[in-house]
């Protein structure tokens, strides 16, 4: 049986704006639909489904029940394609037979005994077709809840499913809507938003997926599976500042855009003739110094008496309330929608700046670009003890660009001795940014200070504190350009 595969851009929109977003599909839409929906969702109670990267689900409609079963895509964002099995069911629970796709092969039948229903989804979907200029698109308008025991959350989606033609449509489509109406890039299924309720509320900053790389990709697929793991990142973050304003979320989300910006720079050779490449770039690095305002306060309240944290909370307040005002606006709600775009059908895919690196195996790609980044941070810390505040702040830089690709690419080099080279360079990594990050805040307090207009009551950074930094810094740097690379395994 062929494994049938869907295309599908997901939009998040508030739930204030669902009448005025009808109206404006109202206009080119036809066979709309509405449904009262209900899906319940199945898992065993380890959650064996999730691990292993699928859900099943089991949908009444108020005519039929449909059991689904989806592969999950760990770093989905926006654009999701997703193995599918659907069939018809007689009742509202799930059978697992042929039908079930790889359920079969996952589960024996002690398994499927122990499955039941974890969360339930209820929407109105309103649905129909978008037709037009040799496209020929689904959609599809959620509000509802997801319900897991006493826990609930609000749910408000738009999907653009295409049927027929090319992706650029939805893309398309996904604009005129949000000159209508503000939307956001999904980037969580509806059984992810379940799986994270029945895990309990949380302000916390999310951390960086894993990225799982096939070394069967080319170096182009593997540049849209991290950049799409970098947007994913981002939105989760930011979706959680809006929310709750918290110092880790602000944390996250400037990593995330950091992440992608490295990745920008890793695949550059790629990207070379691409001119929106460098728009995004420019873009990626305006928004992330926007958030590092905000985070630059974040690092200094906890060293500051009480009266100067009064003082500076009301400014982070300020520069919280400006950085949510540009995340509210067109130039930044979009920009991760665009950049899907971009990486689904941009320039960079039919006229690559080096021809040659498309053919090339991703894994000989990583290596070289691994090596040219350990050459750097090797070069660039030599005698990082007599180095200057801003040269051993690129050396900073180097070290996290070099971490960044070592998470990025680390999929590559399975293995148990890649795998424990790989710890051990991580460690020393980590250790060296952790002690020139002492240093540069060190270096930085001053001026952050006499810009917020404030004197510290007492030295933040004593001089034998900051030799000892140094000389550690120092001690670090040696210990990893000793280290043997993971890559070289």
């Amino acid at each position: 049986m062929d494994d049938p595969c869907e295309v599908e851009l997901k939009l998040e929109f508030e739930a204030s704006d669902r009448e005025r977003l009808l109206r404006a599909m109202a206009l080119d839409a036809s066979d709309v639909t509405t449904k009262q929906l209900r899906a319940g969702y199945f898992d065993t109670p380890d959650l064996a489904l999730s691990k292993a990267g699928l859900t099943l689900r089991v949908r009444h409609d108020g005519e039929s029940n449909r059991q689904t079963i989806k592969t999950i895509s760990a770093n989905a964002a926006g654009l999701f394609v997703r193995g599918e099995w659907e069939h018809t069911l007689a009742g509202e629970e799930p059978e697992i037979d042929e039908r079930a796709g790889p359920l079969t092969a996952l589960l024996d039948s002690r398994s499927i005994a122990r499955l039941t229903r974890i969360f339930t989804i209820e929407v109105e979907r309103v649905s129909g077709l978008l037709c037009g200029e040799g496209a020929e698109i689904e959609f599809a308008v959620d509000c509802g809840q997801v319900l897991a025991g006493q826990r609930n959350a609000e749910l408000c989606e738009l999907e653009l499913e295409l049927r027929l033609g090319n992706r650029e449509r939805l893309f398309d489509i996904a604009r005129v809507i949000d000159a209508a109406v503000p939307l956001r890039l999904g980037v969580r299924s509806k059984s992810a938003r379940g799986y994270e309720l029945i895990g309990g509320p949380s302000d916390a900053g999310i951390k960086a997926a894993p990225v799982q790389l096939d070394r069967a990709l080319s170096v182009g697929d593997a540049f849209v599976e991290i950049a799409g793991a970098c947007i994913r990142h981002y939105r989760l973050n930011e979706a959680l500042l809006l929310g709750s304003g918290a110092a880790e979320a602000v944390h996250q989300a400037r990593v995330a855009l950091r992440r992608l910006r490295s990745a920008f720079s890793l695949f550059s050779p790629l990207l070379k003739h691409d001119e929106r490449a460098a728009m995004f770039a420019a873009e990626l690095r305006w928004l992330a110094a926007e958030f590092g305002a905000v985070r630059d306060i974040d690092v200094l309240l906890p060293r500051l008496g009480t009266a100067e944290q009064d003082v500076v909370r009301r400014i982070r307040q300020e520069r919280l309330a400006h950085l949510c005002t540009l995340l509210n606006s067109g130039r930044v709600r979009l920009l991760p929608i665009d950049l899907v775009d971009w990486l689904a059908i941009g320039a960079w895919r039919c006229h690559p700046g080096d021809a040659n690196m498309t053919a090339e195996p991703v894994r000989r790609f990583a290596s070289k670009r691994l090596d040219k980044l350990f050459r750097r941070i090797r070069h660039d810390g030599r005698k990082l003890d007599k180095l200057d505040d801003s040269h051993r702040h690129d050396v900073r830089k180097d070290a996290k660009r070099l971490r960044y690709a070592a998470e990025f690419f680390v999929g590559l080099y399975p293995g148990r001795k890649a795998r424990r080279r790989l710890d051990k360079f991580l460690c020393r990594l980590e250790n060296l940014q952790d002690e020139l990050g002492k240093l540069n805040d060190m270096a930085a307090e001053p001026v952050l200070l006499a810009q917020l207009g404030l004197e510290a009551s007492a030295p933040l950074s004593e001089p034998r504190a900051r030799k000892g930094a140094i000389r550690e810094a120092a001690n670090c740097f040696d210990a990893l350009v000793d280290v043997k690379r993971f890559w070289r395994a």
